[in-house]
């Protein structure tokens, strides 16, 4: 058996997976030969692995085993775990101090107390001193002084032993514990050569401790908008990626299952024909278990994103809609928790800005982005977002497709000013519209641009709306342009242009049934 020493010279990274590719050369003889490549990671999926070459070989079979290996420590450790038990006998013996002193001190309290109440018994019977008491007094103050200070030196003592040891248990949870155990999975390749050669072979395999999120900043500029596109990368393998092509995919290496439509029945509940259909159901269960497992079926890899020639990433829309991102030069991502970020492109979008009011709840004017998205979709991710180089916040965006319009950016336009004014307002009692009551109001709605260039703007407003036959809200809406209106939500789109105004006026009338109370109340 030879050994083939290789390396990690290629990486594709999945939302959820990696993709790893392994090369290595060796020379061997003519006629059948077993090669062995060692030290794959444990969690590397054993049915994903793929061998291929190049050279005067025919490759007949690949074979997937686990080893496992067993680390001792370093000879360097012992003495620190000596060091330890030294320390904890030391932590153990100051303890053991520090509660004979504070035995000592409950009882000499007790017995001053003790004292104090007998000799007051005695001495109110003419039977002793008041010098003996005093006496006591002082010999009981200077032990009690003497073991709390002993106390404190122990306390002392205890903290730094404590302080040392765990000094010492960092240091051997950074060098490693006393043993370890660790997996590996190997690959025994046999082939069959023609003459001697070199041949050169090339295992990959898909781990699943391995993922990237997505991160954006945009750039909104008039007329587009700069998408910067970027990656976190976490690699958990316990495989370092040192000078590796790295592709980043925007698909999941786990399998996706199309489940197909089946009828919905409904009909009338028959017990009896509950417990055929329950006797019917275990059988089948019973027969599926007794039945072997089909073997999985593997998956192709996909073929290989295109050579790149830009300093950006080249971004290649595969099928579904998928994207991958080949990186133009090698990099380095260390087995660690760490997340370690990669620029992938940047690109310029479609956008145009698209100014928004409610008045009924909103007193500034805001101003939104509406961007196209281009041939790469968007994953769900955060997002930095800059106005013509100013940073003006952050968001969260959701998934975007190829070419599918979104909005982004939102901010206050200062730029542009929107008031709405009460013009008039009528209130008419019972009798003179036949026992009902009516109110009249017009509004007038202005808008007024700072701006340098033209601004679109999407006003919107409100009025009263009743589903009630009792309640009628009249208005004749065509005639104040009102673009759409929708249960009394009314939608104009205005053209400004620059430092001009616009002005909306509108009316209305509600009108009720004598007796009915109208709520909420009308303004």
């Amino acid at each position: 058996m030879t050994e083939i020493k290789t390396e990690i010279t290629k990486v594709t990274i999945f939302r959820d997976g990696a993709r790893v590719t392994r090369t290595g050369k060796v020379t061997l003889s003519k006629g059948p030969q077993k090669a062995e490549i060692n030290g794959i990671t444990e969690y590397a999926s054993a049915d994903s692995f793929r061998v291929k070459g190049k050279g005067p070989a025919k490759l007949s079979s690949i074979d997937i085993q686990t080893t496992t290996e067993v680390f001792e420590p370093s000879d360097d450790v012992k003495p620190l775990h000596d060091e330890l038990e030294e320390l904890q006998k030391k932590l153990e013996e100051i303890q053991d101090d520090l509660d004979f002193h504070n035995g000592r001190l409950v009882n000499l309290t007790s017995m001053v107390s003790e004292f104090s109440n007998y000799y007051g018994q005695v001495y109110a019977a003419n039977e002793g001193e008041i010098g003996q008491l005093t006496e006591m007094d002082k010999t009981a103050s200077k032990m009690y002084l003497d073991t709390k200070k002993s106390i404190h030196i122990l306390e002392d003592k205890r903290e730094e032993v404590t302080k040392q040891i765990e000094v010492i248990r960092n240091n051997l949870n950074k060098i490693g514990a006393k043993r370890r155990t660790e997996s590996f999975k190997n690959v025994e390749v046999s082939l069959e050569l023609t003459e001697d050669s070199e041949v050169e072979i090339e295992v990959t395999y898909q781990v699943y401790n391995a993922r990237w999120n997505p991160i954006y900043d945009v750039d909104l500029l008039p007329g587009n908008a700069k998408l910067r596109r970027m990656a976190l990368l976490y690699n958990q393998t316990k495989e370092n990626w040192n000078n590796v092509d790295l592709t980043v995919s925007t698909a999941t290496a786990r399998p996706v299952q199309a489940i197909e439509a089946t009828p919905y029945y409904i009909g009338v509940y028959d017990p009896s024909l509950e417990r055929v259909r329950r006797r019917e159901s275990d059988k089948m269960k019973k027969s599926a278990r007794s039945m072997p497992m089909a073997a999985p079926k593997s998956e192709k890899p996909p073929a290989p994103p295109p050579e790149m020639m830009e300093e950006f990433a080249e971004a290649t829309e595969t099928v579904s809609g998928i994207a991958v991102y080949e990186l133009p030069k090698k990099v380095t991502i260390p087995s660690d928790n760490e997340k370690h970020p990669i620029t992938l492109i940047e690109e310029d979008l479609e956008s145009e800005t698209i100014h928004y009011w409610y008045t009924e709840g909103m007193a500034e004017v805001v101003a939104q982005d509406e961007v196209t998205n281009g041939g790469n979709v968007i994953l769900p991710g955060k997002v930095k977002v800059y106005a013509e180089g100013d940073y003006i916040g952050e968001t969260s965006i959701s998934q975007i497709s190829p070419r599918e319009e979104f909005k982004l950016g939102t901010r206050t336009a200062y730029d542009v000013k929107a008031e709405k004014k009460l013009v008039h307002r009528e209130v008419e009692k019972a009798g003179i519209t036949r026992g009902k009551l009516r109110r009249s109001y017009k509004y007038r709605l202005e808008i007024q641009s700072f701006s340098k260039i033209p601004v679109e703007i999407d006003v919107f407003d409100r009025v009263p709306h009743s589903e009630s036959t009792s309640i009628e809200v009249k208005a004749d809406w065509e005639k104040f342009g009102v673009k759409e209106q929708h249960l009394g939500i009314l939608e104009w789109h205005k053209s400004i242009q620059p430092d001009q105004k616009t002005i909306i006026e509108y009316d209305y009338e509600v009108s009720w049934e004598k007796g009915i109370t109208v709520h909420p109340p009308l303004p």
